[in-house]
């Protein structure tokens, strides 16, 4: 079954393009709906300023009552103490009643702001990846059941107990259409060893196929490389009758994010905006490539709408499929 959802755009909230109560408000909508699976949050520390993601999954999680609450992806992992965020994550387990799920990534490893970020962290890139993969290691020690996972000294300490065992964590690649075959394989190849499912973006729908099939091949030996394996694409949306001022709209808010260089011939090719048929043009393929989760953004100065368009129209449509 398809399941859905919905993208808060929490950098908004250091940019002045939302607030935090607009983003409690939205998920709210969400979680009062029967159509919406997630809610995911964004998550950087430095190099992206926004609304931190735990301390914002934190309130949605008080906040809501049905949806699975989703970090995606968590750029800073590597960057984080490893004990203080397997106690974070743990508690927020607790809090949500069970509901919560990691998108873990490595983050961007080049431009300006990344090796301003690395710097003030004393890190390499390459040591942030090492240290990503160690805290995934701590995570899965600490909520495996039955201890037959991967060994981490101490990690009977890490209290509270996950409410999930074992704590689902999904794992994020994007290489983009143009990537080397050596950089995707070495990407995929991680997803297949430490991910509970795959989100990913920004790719057409005869290469993510062609990922997905290689991903499974990769995975093959994993039980959890099952056909239940969740598949995710994220895009960014925007419906309206009007498909120039869906564009203009679109493009006015992802620069108002901080996206100073999003274009509409960008947008084109990545987000699904337009008119309703527009939109399920653009995604049918995704779906039927192989995705098996939507996490959906509204690319909008009026978020709300977006959001009741998609829940109305947009989301029975895709069910449909």
């Amino acid at each position: 079954m398809l399941e859905f959802g919905l993208v808060l755009g929490n950098a908004g909230v250091v940019t002045g393009a939302t607030s935090s109560r607009d983003l409690i408000d939205l998920a709210k909508i969400a979680d009062e709906s029967n159509r919406w699976d997630y809610v995911w949050v964004g998550d950087s520390l430095l190099t992206v300023p926004r609304l931190e993601s735990v301390v914002l999954t934190s309130a949605l999680a008080v906040s809501t009552r049905r949806l699975r609450l989703g970090i995606g992806c968590m750029a800073s992992l590597g960057l984080r103490p490893a004990f203080e965020v397997a106690i974070q994550l743990a508690s927020l387990d607790l809090l949500s009643e069970g509901r919560l799920t990691l998108a873990a990534c490595t983050g961007p490893s080049k431009g300006e702001a990344v090796e301003r970020e690395l710097g003030i962290f004393g890190l390499t890139h390459k040591e942030k990846v090492s240290r990503m993969e160690d805290r995934i290691r701590l995570l899965r020690a600490a909520s495996d059941p039955r201890g037959e996972g991967p060994s981490y000294e101490g990690a009977g300490l890490v209290k509270p107990d996950f409410v999930q065992r074992p704590f689902p964590i999904w794992m994020v690649a994007n290489p983009p259409s143009s990537a080397r075959r050596e950089v995707v394989e070495r990407s995929l190849a991680r997803v297949a060893r430490l991910g509970d499912g795959w989100m990913t973006f920004g790719l057409p729908p005869n290469q993510l196929q062609e990922r997905i099939d290689r991903l499974k091949e990769l995975g093959e030996g994993r039980s959890t490389l099952a056909d239940s394996f969740p598949i995710c694409v994220y895009v960014d949306v925007n419906i309206c009758a009007n498909s120039a001022e869906a564009m203009d709209d679109a493009v006015v808010t992802c620069r108002s994010e901080g996206r100073r260089n999003a274009s509409a011939e960008q947008l084109k090719v990545s987000a699904a905006v337009g008119s309703l048929q527009e939109c399920l043009s653009f995604i049918a393929p995704l779906v039927k490539a192989g995705v098996t989760h939507l996490a959906l953004r509204p690319v909008s100065q009026q978020p709300r709408v977006q959001v009741e368009r998609m829940t109305e129209e947009l989301l029975p449509a895709l069910a449909s499929l």
